[in-house]
C-alpha cells in the first residue's frame, strides 16, 4: 500500500478551550479511533493505518498539548483527556467505532469508554499503562529508556521529536496524573468488549501486568506479539492491525 503521508482529511475540534486535531484515512464502513500516548502523536500509527485504511475509515486523534494541537493552559488527568477526546468524536460525527489505546492512551480510552459506552464497539490497549508494581515516575522513565533500546531508530527518532513538540512542561505536568491513574481499578467496569495486547519484548508493560488487568476486567482478551517492544503497532503493524480486525468482529 501507498505511504498514507499527506493523505489524512485534518480537522481541529474545539471543545471549550481545548482543540483535539482528527486525521481521518479510508472511507470502509467499520471505524478506528487511535489514541496516542503521553508525549507521543498519531504519527507512530502511520504503519497501523497503512494496514486498516483500505477497508476501514480510520481516524487518529491527537489530544490537548500533543502533536499538532497548543498548549492548554490548565492541565488534565485521564479523565478529562478522555471527556474532551470523546466530545470532540461526537462534535465531528464520528463512532460508534472500535478504540485503540497505545500506553497512556490505553488509559484515556478506558475512561472514554466509561464516559460514552454508547460512542464505542470495542477497545483495544495496547502497552497500557502504568503497571502497577511499578508506579513511580523515575522508574517508568527507566523503563522507557530501556524499551529506546529495543525500538527501530525511526520509532524513537519520532518519539523523541513528538517530545520535542509537546515540551517538557506539559509533558511534566501530565505525567504525575497519568502515574496516580488505577487502570487496574477502571478497566473492570468498561462494558465493550475489551483486548489487552503487549510485546514480548516490553520492559514497560510486563506479562504479569497485563495478566493482573485480564483478571480484573473477566472476558478480556490477551494477546502478545513475539518479538515485540512497547510501540509493537509500528514494529509489526499487519499483526496489529489482524487483532484489531479480530478485535472487531468479536463484538457482540
Amino acid at each position: 500500500m501507498q505511504s498514507i503521508k499527506g493523505q489524512g482529511r485534518r480537522q481541529r475540534v474545539r471543545i471549550r478551550e481545548y482543540d483535539v486535531d482528527i486525521r481521518t484515512y479510508g472511507s470502509g464502513a467499520p471505524q478506528v479511533v487511535l489514541v496516542h500516548g503521553i508525549g507521543a502523536s498519531g504519527r507512530y500509527y502511520s504503519r497501523l493505518v497503512e494496514e486498516l485504511a483500505g477497508t476501514s475509515t480510520v481516524h487518529t486523534v491527537e489530544m490537548p498539548g500533543f502533536g499538532s494541537t497548543p498548549t492548554p493552559e490548565d492541565g488534565l488527568d485521564m479523565a478529562d483527556f478522555a471527556a474532551v477526546t470523546c466530545d470532540a468524536l461526537r462534535a465531528a460525527g464520528i463512532g460508534p467505532a472500535q478504540w485503540v489505546g497505545h500506553s497512556m492512551g490505553c488509559q484515556v480510552v478506558t475512561e472514554m469508554a466509561l464516559y460514552a459506552p454508547d460512542l464505542v464497539t470495542s477497545v483495544v490497549l495496547m502497552g497500557p499503562t502504568i503497571n502497577r508494581g511499578e508506579r513511580h515516575a523515575v522508574v517508568q522513565g527507566l523503563r522507557l529508556a530501556q524499551d529506546c533500546l529495543r525500538e527501530p531508530a525511526a520509532v524513537n527518532w519520532m518519539v523523541f521529536t513528538d517530545y520535542l513538540r509537546a515540551g517538557p512542561l506539559w509533558y511534566l505536568r501530565t505525567l504525575p496524573k497519568m502515574v496516580r491513574h488505577r487502570l487496574e481499578e477502571r478497566i473492570g467496569k468498561v462494558q465493550a468488549p475489551v483486548t489487552l495486547v503487549r510485546g514480548a519484548r516490553d520492559p514497560i508493560v510486563p506479562s504479569g501486568w497485563l495478566q493482573e488487568l485480564a483478571a480484573a476486567r473477566p472476558g478480556a482478551v490477551l494477546v502478545e506479539l513475539p518479538r515485540q517492544p512497547h510501540v509493537c503497532m509500528f514494529t509489526e503493524p499487519a499483526q496489529a492491525a489482524a487483532l484489531l480486525r479480530t478485535a472487531a468482529s468479536s463484538q457482540p
